[in-house]
């Protein structure tokens, strides 16, 4: 949401709107005879079973949308949950479909979003001629280190809204112009 100003989509990358696997679909209703647990809440396991997180928010007969749609349209200035149909929005927080070199995040772990050429806040920067960039904490580090070996490397990549962009992270040019080291940023302000 943060770059985005919207729920990220499964998608292909090339902005065609794909169904993810049946387990990555979230199923919030209660189950039976349980006081906290769901059929798929998100934390599912790493080897891929249970844990939806992706919705089809616009179809009011999938789990766990009509309640919340419901209450939505029942506040004093009703929102629009602005979910379209065919597309399954991202719940939870995501790996990016980027490793910091721009080499595809490995082809997909159950918990990395694929990559998304969806229209972020660089975009609209830059059709305003306003330049920009992304600081993260450890971004040189993390750029030589993807797989995070180096005990040091505390790179935060589900921080970053431009590693999810498929016209930043596979164009060098545009991943050096728009993200940077926080260190790039202190040695800029500083006196």
């Amino acid at each position: 949401m943060f770059g985005y100003g919207d729920g990220m989509w499964y998608s292909d990358g090339k902005g065609n709107a794909l169904t993810p696997a049946t387990n990555q679909i979230e199923d919030p209703n209660p189950q039976a005879g349980t006081n906290n647990y769901y059929n798929e809440d998100g934390y599912g396991d790493a080897d891929g079973t249970g844990g939806g997180s992706y919705s089809a928010c616009a179809d009011i007969s999938q789990p766990g949308v009509a309640p919340v749609v419901n209450y939505l349209q029942s506040l004093a200035s009703p929102i629009d949950p602005r979910c379209e149909n065919g597309k399954y929005y991202l719940l939870n927080n995501y790996n990016p479909g980027y490793n910091g070199d721009g080499t595809l995040a490995s082809q997909y772990s159950p918990f990395t979003i694929p990559p998304t050429s969806q229209k972020h806040i660089g975009d609209s920067l830059a059709a305003a001629n306003l330049s920009y960039t992304y600081f993260g904490e450890g971004w040189n580090l993390y750029q030589t280190d993807p797989t995070g070996a180096n005990p040091y490397n505390a790179y935060c990549n589900i921080c970053n809204p431009f590693q999810y962009a498929t016209d930043i992270m596979t164009n060098p040019a545009q991943r050096e112009a728009h993200i940077q080291d926080t260190s790039t940023l202190y040695e800029g302000i500083s006196p």
